[in-house]
């Protein structure tokens, strides 16, 4: 179980990452061709609808992969907090264990796609009529509104697969999904909207694309034999219980991490339109956007390396952990400067290129962001590590830097405008986050910084050889 990344991983990795990331952006300019203003408008509210039902799951997928890594490793017992005893080489998987984990995580997913339901197909329902105009036909525009909520429902629905996907190592197939649901989106959605069906078309591209993702995801979810052999397998009500209760324990905190990121990435986009109008937090918008697009890529190796890590804190093997630490620091760090210095130094150039109105901030405005985003980055990296210890010691630390994030925006906005908003963020973060959680890591697995960096290093080295 405890397999490491191959180069094809890293591939499918980053592929998916980039139509995750990138899909929205290719969408834009055809959107605001096709839509009306009105439409286009209406579509940025599916979307944040969307958004916010997220937030329903409440962190249960890491939690879910880190225990399924558990359980392949040879786990017996899952445990709330700590890492379960480790078992003994060549252990076979707890059948037992690992189909009330199955269970579990069905129970939890059907319950979360029942409430989605509701509140996405009443509660937004009720809120998308508030908002058509009399320009709109309200039956087309709910229509397309429920077709793009049943694609969300099905995602919730299945969403235990890429759980399991992604904790038993099967890091290509979890990438292959995301690809294949995020690239037949933006072909469908470009497809209906040349064709004119307008918003409609991408209500019904989003549940094509939903349908498309959940069939692939259960075809790779059925290649592994041990599937098969959990119908046989029988549990009590007892053992159900207490593995959903395992689960939720940690799943509940990372949820309100959860929270405080929507807070530090999305309030501050909101505040900005407030106060110093669309046109400046426009420019913070699409610096932010690409910035974080480009976070994301650079982390893509962090989450392929999770599953491998947990199963390594299960064989409780810190040398391997460090040095899968240690590159993943390494080769993240190295994308996002070689892209920050991309961004800040041709960004501006690029979009008047294509006769682009808006532009990114300033070049010392974006650089600042840049490192503040780095740090960030080099915290959650340090921060997910520590969740394969089965343990999340940050969830006070997120919904504090959150609000703390909100409230310093408030106090510097309007004396400094935007550059008030960055200094807000990077301040709250420099405080606490940016130290704790990598000075954490380094604290487990009992090695200096330098040392890990070095057997990081020599990890890379030994995969270009």
């Amino acid at each position: 179980m405890s397999r490491q990344i191959t180069r094809g991983d890293l591939l499918w990795g980053y592929v998916a990452q980039a139509l995750n990331l990138g899909g929205g952006l290719l969408l834009l300019p055809i959107s605001a061709r096709c839509l009306s203003p009105d439409d286009l408008g209406l579509w940025f509210v599916f979307m944040a609808l969307a958004s916010l039902a997220q937030l329903l799951e409440l962190g249960f997928q890491p939690t879910l992969a880190r225990n399924v890594s558990y359980v392949y490793a040879g786990a017996s017992k899952l445990t709330r907090t700590g890492v379960p005893e480790a078992a003994p080489a060549g252990a076979p998987v707890d059948m037992l264990l690992l189909g009330g984990l199955m269970w579990a995580a069905r129970s939890v997913y059907r319950a979360v796609a029942g409430l989605a339901g509701v509140v996405m197909l009443l509660a937004g329902s009720l809120y998308i009529t508030t908002l058509l105009t009399p320009a709109q036909d309200a039956t087309r525009s709910l229509l397309a509104w429920i077709t793009f909520s049943l694609g969300a429902i099905i995602s919730f629905y299945f969403g235990y697969i890429n759980g399991f996907l992604q904790g038993r190592g099967d890091v290509t197939h979890s990438s292959k999904v995301t690809a294949f649901t995020r690239g037949s989106l933006v072909v469908f959605s470009i497809a209906a909207l040349l064709l004119g069906y307008g918003l409609l078309g991408l209500g019904i591209a989003s549940l094509l694309s939903a349908t498309i993702g959940r069939i692939s995801a259960h075809h790779y979810f059925k290649k592994d034999p041990l599937v098969e052999r959990l119908r046989d397998v029988r549990h009590t009500a007892e053992s159900k219980k207490d593995i959903l209760m395992t689960l939720w324990h940690n799943a509940g905190r990372l949820g309100v991490v959860q929270i405080g990121a929507f807070l530090i990435q999305r309030g501050n986009v909101l505040i900005a339109a407030s106060f110093v109008g669309l046109a400046a937090s426009g420019s913070y918008g699409i610096t932010v956007n690409v910035l974080m697009a480009l976070s994301g890529m650079a982390s893509v190796i962090c989450q392929l390396q999770l599953p491998h890590l947990a199963a390594l804190q299960a064989a409780q093997n810190r040398k391997q952990a460090a040095e899968v630490l240690g590159e993943t620091f390494l080769m993240s760090w190295l994308f996002f400067l070689a892209g920050l210095i991309f961004v800040v130094a041709a960004g501006n150039d690029l979009l008047s290129l294509i006769g682009s109105k808006n532009h990114l901030l300033s070049r010392p405005l974006c650089l600042l962001l840049g490192v503040i985003l780095l740090l960030e980055m080099t915290h959650s990296i340090s921060a997910s590590y520590l969740t394969t210890l089965n343990h999340v010691p940050f969830v006070g630390a997120a919904i504090f830097s959150g609000i703390g994030v909100s409230v310093m925006t408030l106090l510097l906005i309007k004396p400094f405008g935007i550059a008030g908003m960055v200094l807000a963020q990077g301040m709250v973060q420099l405080a606490y986050n940016n130290w704790k959680w990598p000075l954490e890591a380094v604290r487990h697995l009992e090695l200096g910084i330098s040392r890990i960096l070095v057997l990081g290093a020599r990890k890379i080295v030994s995969r270009c050889i």
